[in-house]
């Protein structure tokens, strides 16, 4: 049986994914006018611009952003099978990646990185590669259920483009030069946390768990299960 309080709670979940994920895109976009008019989002990362103004709305949503997943996370594993095993452990890089880079500063505008800095790019590095990950994970585990079918497949083309974009900062910040690395960066965020919308929205469609789970039968794949009315 599901109490109000946990049916509330469970209303509640999408929104609040999702209002992270629009507060973390707009400090992307629109922090960087205010820290300095005359420096290009197109050409400097979000973690540059972050480094510029230490404690402003950059690290603040993205602090954010990363506890909200990690919030979603804890929800998910008793909620929806599919998530639990690799998935899990994927996704909490990417909520642990997202804190750690917040609180561990880069060094601005440098090519010389001290200790913290690598520390940044690296949780930075993990977080990103995680997240597309476990999407595709998860893409697999749910093609084969009907209702699930169509978060299967955003989960899917949301994590290529993500993919897609990694590599492409890859280049931009080596054989590249850094050219419109900003611009790659952005696209790559903005694609990484609608995947993380579309996956709270699943979860939130996710009956609790109640019980041991069931052994899996031939022919039968573990999935979300289907929410049932209360009593």
């Amino acid at each position: 049986m599901i109490t109000p309080r946990r049916r509330t709670f469970s209303h509640l979940l999408a929104p609040v994914v999702w209002t992270a994920v629009a507060l973390a895109v707009g400090a992307a976009l629109w922090s960087p006018s205010d820290t300095d008019p005359e420096l290009s989002p197109f050409y400097l990362t979000v973690s540059d611009f972050a480094a510029l103004d230490r404690g402003g709305p950059i690290e603040t949503s993205m602090a954010m952003l990363g506890v909200v997943s990690l919030v979603l996370l804890a929800v998910a594993r008793g909620r929806c099978v599919p998530v639990r095993g690799l998935p899990s452990f994927l996704l909490a890089v990417w909520g642990l990646g997202l804190v750690i880079a917040a609180v561990v500063p880069t060094d601005p505008l440098t090519t010389q990185l001290s200790g913290s800095a690598y520390v940044h790019r690296y949780a930075s590095v993990a977080a990103f590669a995680a997240l597309p990950a476990a999407g595709l994970l998860l893409a697999r585990r749910l093609g084969a259920e009907p209702h699930a079918g169509r978060t299967a497949r955003w989960l899917r083309i949301l994590s290529f483009t993500a993919l897609a974009g990694a590599a492409l900062m890859a280049y931009s910040a080596g054989p590249g030069g850094r050219e419109l690395i900003g611009l790659v960066e952005r696209l790559l965020l903005a694609g990484e946390v609608t995947m993380l919308g579309v996956l709270g929205r699943y979860i939130q469609e996710c009956a609790p768990v109640t019980g041991p789970v069931p052994s899996r039968r031939p022919g039968r794949r573990r999935g979300c299960p289907r929410r049932r009315d209360a009593g």
